[in-house]
């Protein structure tokens, strides 16, 4: 049996950058195939603390240990490579084993006649084997294949775009072949088949790995256990270690907020009662001492200061038309190189659109087109003409890859005051800009400063199409969740082009796909199901998409409270105007009557979780509680009657896969949420433990049965 080594220790880590406590008394250790996540906003420090571990930055305090001999390969956010080597040479450069094979090279001439010479080779030979160094190209030739990286060994590495210099960072990296990987956003400028391939490679490299990224299903999928950072607090830079990836660590964070704050506010009520009870006594002219030797004795826990929250808004345009947009024919060619052929498609108001593909396929091209940037090549005489289209009326606004939609010679604040005027400065702090940013260019930002204030001024410009090339590219999970949310809500269209998985599934009505310069539809996220991007859909187009029960509830009545003050006003109105308002009162009241009935017919439920393919709802009732996939409503469901976790429906069971997903669901609500100690699955079923669902690593595979 194997024990896992230490391979690296970081020991009350402190790091000042003027006054401000980026780091403070961070500890941490890395042991032999364990594969850790670093989490934390933007600023918190997770970059900085990998310069630490690296030895690029010198700590203020604290230590970092190394075990002997430990070989670290470290990948950063910004690739540079100085001017002369192809990308070939870089990759020989790379090979972790070159110095072995010179050496053994160099022993074959003394091999005759020296037995001591014959000793060493064959040390070094099987040392060799063992390391598998002979076949160490063939593993270079399929990491630059998978990196897209094969056709451009013989180009000077200088002269990549910035995201080949990223991928041929990364794969230096791996090719390494180093003790310890450290991976500053290793997903960036990865499409969705290179960041599979990367996410089967760490897992079966058995290789200690350092991650951050804003990806936040590769961190589930990668990562065993997360150190989240706390940043911009006063005190700055505390470290806490959770196990799992992203989404289960950041459960386990709420919920010790939460209780934080409970315990926070029950200490002061406490104390507050006892000092009430003294001051009474000092009334009535009794003894209180004891009582006021209780209350200094009550402890005050401090709850957690709260937390920044980024608010974003997507304004939809003026614009009544219901398909906004529509191409037929269209064909894009750049140097010789055919990079659309022949594509066609239809826009529709409301529309959520996703666009797929690899590197290199045509996704910005086809935003670019869309933008007006560049324009189709002409059909060849005989064929049908190319048509781009946009009903009267509408505006677009593009978001692009590399400034954002900034302007890169002007200031922050000017380019916001020439569209804005005075809201310039509200807009920019509703985006998390002090005053202190703005002055600078975009070029002075950092990559996550530049797409947030990039979509603090699409959000405002109010277009009816907004083209969103890579938005989620430096974003922390903060923004990016306040993205996700302000597209879901957007009424007019939006295209995205993007590789992140979940914010994909999150936002998407439709998904297109390019490959081949050919555009084709799936009918939904993981379907094989194949559609015509310009076919005619039902209602085609839709109207927007519709606003929820509770929203327009709200609306109702404060117009109504409007219309009743305007009836009631010391200066009466016109009796146009009094009549108007009478006859719009009765209408919303006769509106409102159907919206109770919608809204307080929705079945209502107290939390609601994500896992796999359900979204699972739960209520809390006086004996137990019920969870029910969303949207499933017929099919079984879970009932929990305070001990035991059961289905409500036997002998016909759902399938596995429904199963499994929404008992970890169940589950999950149960232990992180309502902090139940212990659940019984099944009348004969094993017992489980909160302590052992939080503290252990495990893999639910529970196949439903008749008993539970």
């Amino acid at each position: 049996m194997t024990y896992p080594l230490t391979l690296l220790a970081a020991q009350d880590v402190r790091v000042l950058r003027g006054e401000q406590v980026v780091l403070s008394a961070v500890s941490l250790q890395l042991q032999s195939g364990e594969r850790l996540a670093l989490l934390g906003r933007n600023g918190a420090g997770k970059t900085t603390l990998l310069n630490v571990l690296a030895g690029q930055l010198v700590p203020d305090e604290g230590q970092v240990w190394y075990a002997p001999g430990l070989r670290l390969a470290t990948l950063a956010q910004h690739a540079y490579f100085a001017p002369g080597l192809s990308v070939a040479q870089w990759v020989e450069q790379a090979n972790p084993y070159a110095a072995q094979l010179a050496q053994l090279r160099a022993l074959e001439p003394e091999l005759v006649g020296s037995a001591g010479a014959w000793q060493a080779y064959d040390r070094l030979q099987q040392q060799l084997d063992i390391q598998q160094a002979y076949t160490w190209p063939v593993r270079a030739a399929k990491t630059l294949d998978m990196l897209a990286l094969s056709g451009l060994q013989t180009r000077e590495a200088a002269t990549l775009s910035g995201g080949e210099r990223t991928r041929l960072r990364l794969a230096l990296a791996l090719l390494a072949e180093s003790d310890v990987l450290l991976l500053d956003e290793p997903t960036n400028h990865l499409d969705i088949r290179m960041r599979e391939w990367l996410e089967q490679y760490l897992l079966g490299a058995g290789r200690a790995c350092l991650i951050t990224s804003h990806d936040r299903e590769f961190l589930d999928k990668v990562a065993q256990q997360s150190l989240w950072l706390e940043g911009g607090q006063a005190e700055g830079g505390h470290a806490r270690l959770y196990p799992g990836g992203y989404t289960r660590a950041q459960a386990l964070r709420e919920a010790e907020r939460r209780r934080a704050h409970k315990t926070a506010r029950l200490s002061r009520r406490e104390r507050g009662r006892l000092q009430g009870s003294a001051d009474r006594l000092d009334v009535w002219g009794r003894q209180s001492r004891a009582v006021k030797s209780r209350a200094r004795k009550v402890p005050l826990s401090e709850a957690p200061l709260p937390e920044r929250r980024i608010t974003m808004q997507l304004l939809a345009g003026q614009s009544q038309a219901r398909l906004l947009v529509w191409g037929e024919h269209l064909s894009y060619t750049l140097a010789e190189r055919t990079i659309l052929h022949g594509v066609a498609f239809k826009v529709r108001q409301g529309d959520r659109i996703v666009l797929m593909g690899a590197n290199g396929t045509g996704k910005t091209t086809l935003l670019n087109l869309l933008a007006g940037r560049i324009y189709p090549v002409p059909s060849p005489e005989g064929s049908p003409p190319s048509t781009l289209r946009f009903a009267a009326g509408v505006t677009v606004a593009y978001l692009d890859q590399i400034w954002h939609g900034l302007n890169p010679h002007q200031t922050l604040y000017t380019q916001f005051e020439e569209r804005f005027g005075a809201r310039a400065g509200a807009l920019l702090g509703r985006a998390g800009f002090a005053a202190a940013h703005w002055p600078k260019l975009p070029a002075q930002l950092s990559g996550g400063e530049q797409a947030r204030a990039g979509l603090a001024l699409v959000s405002a410009l109010r277009a009816d199409l907004l083209l969103l090339d890579e938005p989620t590219n430096h974003l922390d999970v903060t923004a990016l969740e306040a993205l996700e949310d302000a597209v879901k809500a957007y009424g007019g269209a939006v295209i995205t082009v993007t590789h992140d998985r979940r914010f994909a599934r999150e936002v998407a009505t439709r998904v297109w796909h390019i490959a081949g310069g050919q555009l084709q539809e799936v009918e939904g996220w993981g379907s094989r199901a194949v559609l015509d991007p310009a076919r005619n859909l039902q209602g085609d187009p839709p109207p927007p998409p519709p606003e929820s029960p509770k929203a327009a509830l709200r609306q109702h009545e404060d117009r109504l409270l409007a219309l009743e003050a305007l009836l009631n006003a010391d200066l009466p109105p016109t009796q146009r105007e009094q009549s108007r308002a009478l006859s719009e009162r009765h209408q919303l009241r006769q509106e409102l009557y159907g919206l109770y009935a919608e809204y307080y017919a929705v079945p209502q439920f107290d939390h609601e979780v994500r896992h796999g393919p359900l979204t699972i709802r739960a209520q809390r009732l006086e004996t137990g509680g019920i969870f029910w996939a969303a949207h499933n409503d017929t099919c079984p469901h879970l009932a929990w009657d305070g001990v035991t976790l059961r289905w409500n429906t036997a002998p016909d069971l759902p399938p596995v896969w429904y199963g499994e997903a929404l008992l970890a669901g169940a589950l999950r609500i149960l232990f992180e949420r309502w902090h139940v100690t212990r659940v019984q699955l099944g009348e004969s079923g094993p017992v489980l433990l909160r302590r052992q669902y939080l503290k252990m690593e495990f893999s639910l595979r529970v196949k439903p049965t008749a008993e539970g």
